[in-house]
């Protein structure tokens, strides 16, 4: 909860009674390895930040899985376009380990808005997230090769490498695991 309470008061400058209302709401859950925190098809009605363990986000086209996001230590994860606009999503947010998530529901975080503006703030710094990520992601697959997504890859997410598989990293990055290896080795060898 310390993560939550330095974004309320060190980076959005609410104030300790903003952090108790919103953690008075909060709400806990454990989630197994291999275990979905939400389905495709499913609506998103929350929001959480993830306070231990590690989650992916991935679609599936034929069988066939490709990775969009992971949520690591103290990242928000929510299905955000499902939650924003109450239809089913088309994605899977998936434990890669045992995780624990706090949330907060979409009727729990409105309420709080409702009673108190000041939220808001809240709500917008969980939107410039997710759509820096997004406009990240989109601007390095038409602008980037596969060695440079791989560099922002370990810019935006610190010690990844460390934490989640290279299939998955791969994935996320659209190229092979193989040719995740021969640029991991071009990389090293260029240094």
């Amino acid at each position: 909860m310390e993560a939550l309470k330095a974004i309320f008061i060190d980076k959005l400058g609410l104030e300790q009674h903003h952090y108790e209302k919103f953690a008075k709401e909060i709400r806990f859950k454990e989630i197994k390895k291999k275990q979905f925190l939400i389905q495709e098809g499913a609506v998103c009605d929350f929001i959480a930040i993830v306070t231990s363990g590690k989650l992916r986000s991935f679609v599936q086209n034929d069988g066939v899985e490709f990775n969009n996001d992971f949520y690591l230590e103290n990242n928000f994860v929510t299905a955000y376009t499902s939650y924003l606009t109450q239809n089913p999503t088309n994605c899977n947010i998936e434990a890669l380990a045992d995780s624990e998530i706090q949330y907060i529901t979409l009727k729990q975080f409105n309420k709080l808005i409702e009673d108190d503006f000041a939220f808001l703030k809240l709500a917008k710094y969980i939107s410039d997230i997710f759509f820096i990520r997004k406009c990240r992601r989109e601007t390095s697959f038409l602008k980037n090769s596969a060695a440079e997504r791989l560099e922002l890859l370990y810019k935006t997410y610190p010690g990844i490498e460390q934490q989640i598989s290279q299939y998955h990293i791969a994935s996320y990055l659209g190229i092979k695991p193989e040719s995740l290896s021969r640029i991991k080795l071009l990389t090293y060898i260029n240094k």
